[in-house]
C-alpha cells in the first residue's frame, strides 16, 4: 500500500479534519481486508472445484467461502463437504475419499497432508482391498456387483491452500496498490 499522508493544522478544526482522514482510511483498510479475504477465498474455490470435478465423486461434494468481520479484520474459511457412504465396515465421507484416494492403483502419490491428519490410502477402517492391483468388486445399491480400483485423489482443499498460499502476495499488492 502506497505511503498515506496525512496533514493539519493543531486548531480544533485541523483536528477534526485529521480524525476524519482517519477514519476514512480506517473503513477504506476494513474494505481492503474484506476484499483480500474473499479474493483469496475465491481463488481457492476454484482450484478446489476444479479438483472436484475431476473425479467421478465430484458431483457429491458442496463447496462455499464462510465470510465473518473481525474486529482487527476478516476471516475467510473455504467449506468442503462431501455426502456419507456407508457399507458393512462403517461410513466415509466422499469429500475424504476424492481429498486422500482409495486404492493403491491410482494414488501411488499420496496426499502431503495425509500422514498428518492419519488418512489415506488403506487407512479406512476395516479396508481390506487398498492394496489390490487388480482391483476389487463390490455389491452395488442397484444390486449387481461392480469392478473398482477405488477412488484417485484429486486433492481439492490440498490444491486449494496451496493455490492460496501461492496468491498471497500477487493479490495483496493487486488489493492494496
Amino acid at each position: 500500500m502506497a505511503k498515506i499522508v496525512m496533514r493539519g493544522n493543531f486548531s480544533s478544526k485541523g483536528i477534526q479534519y485529521i480524525i476524519n482522514q482517519l477514519e476514512r482510511y480506517k473503513t477504506n483498510l476494513r474494505q481492503k481486508a474484506e476484499l483480500l479475504c474473499r479474493r483469496l477465498a475465491e481463488t481457492g474455490q476454484t482450484v478446489a472445484l476444479q479438483s472436484i470435478n475431476d473425479s467421478p465423486l465430484g458431483k457429491t461434494i458442496t463447496l462455499r467461502i464462510e465470510m465473518s468481520p473481525k474486529p482487527d479484520g476478516c476471516k475467510a474459511i473455504l467449506v468442503a463437504a462431501g455426502q456419507t457412504k456407508s457399507n458393512d465396515f462403517g461410513v466415509i465421507s466422499t469429500l475424504l475419499l476424492v481429498e486422500f484416494g482409495a486404492g493403491i492403483r491410482l494414488n501411488s502419490n499420496e496426499n502431503p497432508k495425509a500422514g498428518e491428519f492419519g488418512m489415506g490410502v488403506g487407512t479406512y477402517p476395516g479396508q481390506i482391498h487398498a492394496f489390490d492391483q487388480n482391483g476389487w468388486y463390490y455389491w452395488g445399491k442397484d444390486e449387481k456387483w461392480h469392478h473398482t480400483y477405488g477412488t484417485k485423489a484429486t486433492m481439492p482443499m490440498y490444491n486449494a491452500s496451496v493455490a492460496i498460499r501461492t496468491q498471497v502476495a500477487a493479490v495483496v499488492k493487486e488489493v492494496f496498490q
